[in-house]
């Protein structure tokens, strides 16, 4: 049966359809439900339940936020909204099962209605959505583009087998450090090393550290899994200039959510180092791959980067964007 919650009370929407928002006791469901979207549309269904909690918690209004639409008892789509910068940018993830499009654009109208709300609330003349989805995706083919979305940037999803026989922890040249998060301070290094070296990269909103935290949630994180590189500069001090970013929340997989290096170090093997650590790191806990996204337009040549790293393309994903005036 659904999960009732007075704080998320069900809703008529259309025939023979029920719509509520989620609650955190929903995550079990609402992993089952991606995982079959991802294995027709990617070829993969790895989400892991600590994945979907974390997804949910780190919605700025879970009660309004996120909706459930059930055909009965069943879960038949998924969508939720994730600030993501200090402007009016909203990050959208769905899922609908392709017996079940009818649902699924309804949750599109209602979330694109919500982000004409929140628009208002902040004085903005618009919100900003990005929706990404595989090529093949029913709602890529059957809604987006007659609801005013634009297809503006395709990403690939790589992977890369690890083992702990393969991938051991890299040696380290003279001056370089790599040490693993393990401190409020040095996750607030991480935060600056992101903003700092992803600045100008397509799709990435700088946003306060607080917003930061809330959008990795960072209380409930393990920052073991995120890598700080230092190196010492001419004057023999220790400077922080790379970062990779990871979790270990999906059932098979390691995952890097975001690996950047400070312009001055880049080609100097620091990105190598966090990953060829990342891999070591992943291997011994287990995980049979390492996976990531990466813009196929990226200036720094980063696809042939991984692919010299041994990662392989999985799926590639489309992201959407549609501007929704204020309401």
């Amino acid at each position: 049966m659904p999960i009732q919650s007075d704080a998320s009370p069900a809703i008529s929407a259309v025939p023979g359809l029920t719509v509520r928002s989620a609650v955190i006791a929903d995550a079990p469901a609402i992993r089952a439900l991606i995982n079959e979207v991802d294995l027709v549309d990617a070829g993969d269904g790895g989400y892991g339940l600590e994945e979907v909690e974390s997804d949910l918690r780190r919605t700025g209004d879970l009660a309004r936020d996120s909706w459930l639409a059930f055909d009965g008892d069943r879960l038949v789509a998924y969508a939720v909204l994730w600030p993501a910068s200090a402007g009016y940018r909203l990050d959208v993830d769905h899922y609908v099962l392709r017996d079940a499009v009818p649902a699924g654009i309804h949750l599109l109208d209602l979330l694109t209605a919500r982000a004409a709300e929140i628009a208002a609330a902040a004085n903005a003349e618009r919100a900003d959505l990005h929706l990404a989805l595989t090529p093949d995706s029913v709602l890529a083919v059957h809604a987006l583009p007659a609801r005013g979305w634009r297809n503006i940037r395709r990403h690939h999803v790589l992977t890369r087998q690890v083992t702990v026989e393969t991938d051991e922890p890299p040696a380290l040249p003279e001056g370089v450090t790599v040490r693993s998060v393990s401190s409020p301070e040095d996750e607030e290094v991480a935060y600056r090393l992101v903003q700092e070296t992803f600045a100008g990269h397509f799709g990435f909103e700088a946003m306060p550290y607080a917003d930061w935290r809330k959008r990795m949630d960072a209380d409930h994180r393990d920052w073991s899994l995120t890598w700080i590189a230092s190196r010492v500069d001419a004057t023999g001090r220790p400077v922080d200039v790379g970062v990779l970013v990871g979790h270990n929340e999906r059932e098979a997989t390691g995952w890097v959510q975001n690996l950047g290096t400070v312009a001055a170090a880049r080609g100097s093997g620091i990105a190598t180092l966090l990953l060829r650590t990342a891999f070591a790191a992943f291997a011994r806990r287990g995980r049979s791959a390492i996976g990531l996204g990466v813009d196929t337009e990226n200036v720094n040549n980063a696809l042939r980067f991984y692919t010299g790293l041994g990662f392989e393309l999985q799926f590639a994903a489309d992201t959407w964007r549609l501007l929704v005036p204020r309401a």
